[in-house]
C-alpha cells in the first residue's frame, strides 16, 4: 500500500508541457535553437536533451539541425517536465534569373515554381515580369518563409524589329512609297527586293519583307502589303445604321466623291442570303426586305463600281450593324 503512493507521488511530478510546438519547421541548412527562459523555468534547473545521436546534458539551451524527434527532460526543483517535438525541414529556393538582353522588344521573365511566392523589384508579385529597360532587377522567392534573393541584369542590344504594319495604302498620283528601317552598323538587312540597304522604294503592288541579323539578337522579319488606291476617288462606307424613322441615320448608302459608269451593291445576312440589291449608285437600303423590317444583326455588304474616265474598278467587302 505505501509504495503505491509513492508512485501515485511520483506521476504527480512528471508533467508533459508545451514547452515545445509538436512539430518545429525550419529552413533547409539552418539549426534551431532550444532555449528556455525563467519565466518558464527556473535558472538552476538541469537539463537533458535526447536525441537519435545521443543524449546532452549540462547545457541550458540546445542547436538541433538534423531532422527527427528530440525529447527534453527538465529537473527543476521538484517538478520534472517532459517534452518532444519533430523537427522537419522546408526546402530553401533556389530560384535564380540568368542575365539577358533586350533586343528591340519588351521581354518576359518567369520564375519556374509556381509553388513559391514572388517579389520582385518592380513591385510585381506574380510568378513573371514584362521588362522594358535595362538594369539591374531582382527576385525573392518564399516558400513557406524560407526566401533566397538572385539579383540579374538586363542589358540591351542594338536589333531591328520592323513593325510595318499590315498593309500600306498609296494613292495612285504618287505610287513610289519608301520603306525604311533604322539599323545599326551591325545590323545586316536583306529585302525581298534584292537589296541590302535601309529603305528602299515600292514602285509596285505586292508584298515586301525585310530580315535583320544581329549576332547578339538574331534574326527578326516583318512583312507589308502595298496597295494603291485613288485618293481623289476615295468612297465613304458607314459601318451602322439605325432604321428606327427617326430621320437620323434611317438608310445605309456609300457616299461617293468621282463619278462611276456601272455600280452594284448587295447585302447578306450572316447566313448568306441576300436581303437587299440595287445598280442604283443613288439607292439606299432602309433595312428592310420585301417591306419586313430586318432584326438588329451584323450583315455583309459587297460593293463594285468602275470609274468613269479611266475604267478603274472599285471593289469594297465589309460589315454593316443594324440597330433599331
Amino acid at each position: 500500500m505505501l509504495f503505491s503512493v509513492l508512485l501515485c507521488n511520483l506521476n504527480a511530478q512528471i508533467k508533459p508541457s508545451n514547452l515545445l510546438p509538436d512539430t518545429t519547421f525550419i529552413c533547409a541548412g539552418d539549426s534551431f535553437l532550444i532555449k528556455f527562459t525563467e519565466d518558464q523555468v527556473s535558472k538552476n534547473a538541469t537539463y537533458q536533451l535526447n536525441t537519435s545521436y545521443g543524449i546532452i546534458v549540462n547545457t541550458k539551451q540546445f542547436y538541433i539541425k538534423k531532422k527527427g524527434t528530440y525529447s527534453i527532460k527538465i529537473i527543476d526543483g521538484k517538478r520534472t517536465l517532459i517534452d518532444t517535438t519533430y523537427l522537419k525541414f522546408n526546402e530553401r529556393p533556389k530560384i535564380r534569373v540568368r542575365d539577358t538582353i533586350i533586343c528591340g522588344n519588351p521581354i518576359t521573365i518567369t520564375a519556374n515554381n509556381k509553388n513559391y511566392k514572388y517579389a520582385w523589384s518592380t513591385g510585381e508579385t506574380s510568378d513573371q515580369i514584362k521588362i522594358e529597360k535595362p538594369g539591374m532587377y531582382w527576385l525573392k522567392s518564399n516558400n513557406k518563409g524560407c526566401t533566397y534573393i538572385d539579383t540579374f541584369k538586363v542589358s540591351s542590344a542594338n536589333a531591328v524589329v520592323p513593325n510595318f504594319g499590315k498593309e500600306i495604302l498609296v494613292c495612285e498620283n504618287e505610287p513610289n512609297k519608301i520603306l525604311s528601317v533604322k539599323a545599326p552598323s551591325d545590323v545586316k538587312l536583306f529585302w525581298n527586293t534584292g537589296a541590302n540597304t535601309s529603305s528602299i522604294t515600292a514602285t509596285k503592288e505586292g508584298l515586301y519583307w525585310v530580315i535583320s541579323t544581329s549576332k547578339t539578337c538574331g534574326i527578326r522579319t516583318d512583312s507589308v502589303v502595298i496597295k494603291y488606291k485613288n485618293c481623289d476617288c476615295d468612297v465613304y462606307i458607314p459601318n451602322s445604321f439605325t432604321p428606327n424613322d427617326d430621320d437620323r441615320n434611317d438608310v445605309f448608302s456609300p457616299i461617293f466623291q468621282c463619278d462611276y459608269n456601272y455600280f452594284s451593291l448587295t447585302i447578306f445576312d450572316r447566313w448568306g442570303n441576300t436581303v437587299y440589291t440595287s445598280t442604283n449608285i443613288n439607292a439606299k437600303w432602309d433595312g428592310k426586305f420585301k417591306g419586313n423590317p430586318c432584326p438588329d444583326d451584323v450583315y455583309v455588304y459587297r460593293l463594285e463600281a468602275i470609274q468613269k474616265g479611266n475604267d478603274k474598278k472599285l471593289v469594297r467587302n465589309g460589315h454593316i450593324s443594324l440597330f433599331r
